[in-house]
């Protein structure tokens, strides 16, 4: 795979403070993961630690990896400021094996990361992959901001509008793929330049999530549409998807 996020990952916090936007995760994952005894997790796609960072402070024993270098760039330099250890390796999430002996209680991979790959072939890989690392009756969380209803919304949408700066997602969709162009505007004395990132995403619903992890052979799985364990719908801003090895 190539490294979409190679030049991204150095700007990609500018989507704002994580502290203003992870207060409802937070009770999710601590409400979940005491209900089923977790004490070790790993995120296997943490970006920039945001996740890893939080669930530490939760208690937790926590991992990180992810396949982009430079995203753990970023993840070891906001650990540091923060006085926190959290170890960190380079892992495509297909082939965890080769990086973790160990297994853990839970596995996430969130914020739209599984939807990465494309084929039924690397996503199974990738299932299978974190179910072998998970203990028994360990959890698998995926969580995504592309659902039924935010695939109908406009396809301009301003995600950051600040004096110095401006983030701005044009989405299209074929009805198998979304890809969101992300436009970068900085527009200060500091820094004035403007620059795009095209990714894209398979779109994966509950039931295309339902079929490939029955396949990869995960039980109990459960759809939420927000992070108060609603039940997902159709108008359900969010696709929280939990299931057990």
């Amino acid at each position: 795979m190539r490294d979409l996020y190679e030049k991204f990952a150095y700007d990609y916090d500018e989507f704002g403070p994580i502290e203003d936007y992870l207060g409802d995760e937070k009770t999710f994952f601590n409400k979940l993961f005491s209900e089923h005894g977790v004490k070790t997790v790993l995120d296997c796609a943490c970006g920039t630690g945001q996740h890893v960072l939080m669930l530490a402070q939760s208690g937790y024993n926590v991992w990180g990896s992810d396949f982009s270098k430079s995203m753990l760039e970023v993840a070891h330099k906001n650990l540091q400021k923060k006085d926190c250890s959290i170890p960190l390796y380079q892992c495509d999430f297909r082939f965890l094996e080769q990086v973790f002996e160990r297994k853990f209680d839970a596995i996430v991979c969130l914020t739209n990361s599984l939807p990465h790959l494309h084929t039924d072939e690397d996503l199974l890989t990738a299932l299978r992959s974190m179910k072998n690392r998970l203990n028994q009756n360990g959890l698998l969380v995926l969580t995504q901001g592309t659902t039924h209803f935010t695939l109908t919304l406009p396809s301009i949408e301003v995600v950051v509008n600040r004096p110095d700066f401006s983030r701005i997602f044009v989405k299209e969709h074929d009805g198998r793929f979304q890809t969101i162009h992300v436009l970068d505007l900085f527009h200060s004395a500091e820094r004035l330049e403007s620059n795009q990132y095209d990714i894209v995403y398979r779109i994966l619903l509950d039931e295309e999530y339902k079929r490939l992890l029955t396949q990869a052979g995960f039980t109990n799985i459960r759809m939420y549409g927000d992070y108060k364990m609603n039940h997902y719908d159709e108008k359900s801003w969010r696709l929280i998807v939990v299931a057990e090895a």
